[in-house]
């Protein structure tokens, strides 16, 4: 669990030494989470919980180091560059300017909408999207969390996962679950899906139908990020109308070519706290 500025700062450390670190955490974090870009020494003092002389001196010595810096009007205090330097550093060690490069190239050449999601329990948690330059097409939501059987996404995680008890077929009871009277239509459903994800395995990619009406069709593929089961996936979004299925085998080596440049890359542990 995240601690808050306000905890971290009240903490009683061993030493004053200890403290004094703790509180200039307490500051940059309450400057980078400020949704105005900045905080002023007042907004500090009480997001932080430090009296406002505290705040003054510790200020002064994290902008000297380049932690922070001071807004063009002088009353705000902004990420300074020793801080943005360590947040491109952290960027790119994970890997996700290279994702989002892939995801680019994959919407490049299908004209459609590509993003990047991943397994949160029984969800699909987007990533990264970016966007197709096609007037008609699916905007993409980044922080969008998606039932597994709503998404194509979710289709490859459940096709291509290693199996396991929280990964039965959508529908499937658990051992010894009791039902006197079967249902027909439950059944039916069971059958569908299975059909789903077994054609997905011979094909190599997923497709799903958007079931609202919304005319837009999905196909994705698994990542291998080096996990012992498969978290991640990528897929292409877009309008049916677009994606025929005269088309779905051409579009479909292209999503399977972006997940297979995707292996490896550690960009669970960088967006993993999302």
């Amino acid at each position: 669990m995240t601690e808050s500025s306000t905890d971290l700062a009240s903490r009683t450390p061993r030493s004053s030494g200890v403290q004094s670190v703790a509180r200039a955490a307490a500051l940059l974090g309450a400057v980078v989470d400020s949704p105005s870009g900045g905080a002023t020494l007042t907004e500090l003092s009480k997001l932080t919980g430090l009296n406002v002389s505290t705040v003054h001196r510790l200020l002064g010595t994290l902008c000297a180091e380049g932690l922070l810096c001071r807004s063009r009007e002088g009353d705000r205090f902004q990420p300074g560059p020793v801080l943005l330097r360590l947040g491109r550093r952290s960027l790119a060690s994970t890997g996700l300017p290279e994702v989002t490069a892939v995801l680019k190239e994959l919407a490049d050449a299908t004209g459609e909408t590509a993003s990047i999601g991943m397994r949160r329990g029984d969800r699909v948690l987007v990533l990264v999207s970016v966007q197709s330059e096609q007037p008609l097409r699916y905007l993409g939501e980044p922080g969008v969390s998606v039932p597994l059987t709503r998404t194509a996404m979710g289709v490859a995680l459940l096709a291509f996962d290693t199996p396991s008890p929280r990964q039965r077929t959508p529908g499937q009871r658990r051992g010894g679950d009791e039902q006197a009277d079967p249902d027909p239509t439950e059944d039916a459903e069971k059958w569908s899906w299975h059909v789903r994800l077994l054609a997905a395995q011979f094909r190599g990619y997923a497709v799903l139908d958007g079931a609202d009406g919304s005319g837009l069709r999905g196909l994705a593929a698994p990542v291998d990020s080096g996990s012992p089961y498969i978290q991640l996936a990528v897929d292409i979004q877009g309008p049916a109308g677009r994606m025929t299925d005269d088309r779905l085998d051409a579009l479909g080596a292209r999503v399977v070519a972006a997940a297979d440049s995707l292996r490896g890359l550690p960009v669970a542990l960088a967006l993993g706290q999302l």
